[in-house]
């Protein structure tokens, strides 16, 4: 064999070798890799990871623990199967809630808060009774309560947790929500005829005129009980800036009505 055919041999047997070193590294990167990704992997499933508290705020109404419960959320469960966003999905179906946010703090603490619609009429819907909000929500059905305020119209429609149709009833909510709870208590929205609206708020008839500029009304019926009324007197706020008030006209007396008669 030649120097040259030496050379050559030699050459090639570097090359192998380097070849075989760098596949070596390779397959140990590659086996680290692995390695690593197995150790977080089991990591992440191990109680150190796993959810040690829920924290829950604002959910007074809403049936929060059954939605945790069909996700799984619950103390011990590892932390990553969490997905905030399909609670948040879950929660929001219930009829109560109005909105929700839910967060994941690493290692193991799930905070869920929920907004809840908040009652302010029943409203008779399509002949059955339902808890409303001031928005339209329909939260449940349930027989009013004497004390409570209520919507009375006709064509009223709508389906348990969904927003009550209908502009009229709309706004008539839109007023009582805005009304203070002593105003509220035991008033009555009612159609007025021609699409208007008329309230009965203390034992006072209230012209609400169209269903239109709700929270103006409502501001200037306040500020007129805060003024002082007489007794059963008539009010009108078919224009919320210049409200108008009759007095109930006084009854004669039956000696007056002989004298006259």
């Amino acid at each position: 064999m030649t120097a040259i055919d030496r050379r050559i041999a030699v050459r090639r047997q570097t090359v192998r070798e380097t070849g075989a070193r760098r596949s070596l590294r390779h397959l140990m990167v590659a086996l680290l890799f692995i390695l690593a990704v197995g150790l977080i992997a089991m990591l992440l499933q191990s109680p150190v990871m796993a959810v040690r508290e829920i924290e829950i705020a604002g959910a007074n109404r809403a049936d929060v623990e059954r939605v945790l419960d069909r996700y799984r959320v619950e103390v011990g469960v590892p932390t990553i199967s969490i997905r905030p966003d399909d609670l948040v999905t879950g929660v929001e179906l219930d009829p109560w809630v109005a909105k929700a946010q839910a967060t994941v703090t690493w290692p193991g603490t799930v905070s869920l808060v929920v907004l809840e619609h908040e009652p302010v009429a029943w409203a008779d819907i399509a002949g059955e009774w339902y808890r409303v909000s001031g928005t339209g929500a329909i939260l449940e059905e349930s027989q009013p309560l004497k004390r409570g305020a209520r919507v009375e119209l006709k064509g009223v429609s709508g389906q348990l947790g969904e927003v009550v149709k209908g502009k009229r009833a709309l706004a008539a909510l839109e007023f009582l929500s805005v009304l203070t709870p002593e105003l509220r208590r035991r008033a009555t929205v009612t159609s007025g005829g021609n699409g208007t609206l008329i309230a009965r708020v203390q034992g006072h008839l209230v012209d609400l005129g169209s269903p239109t500029d709700m929270v103006a009304k409502a501001a200037t019926l306040a500020a007129i009980f805060d003024q002082g009324l007489p007794p059963k007197a008539a009010i009108s706020l078919v224009s919320p800036t210049r409200p108008a008030i009759t007095p109930r006209p006084k009854a004669i007396k039956k000696s007056q009505q002989a004298v006259e008669g």
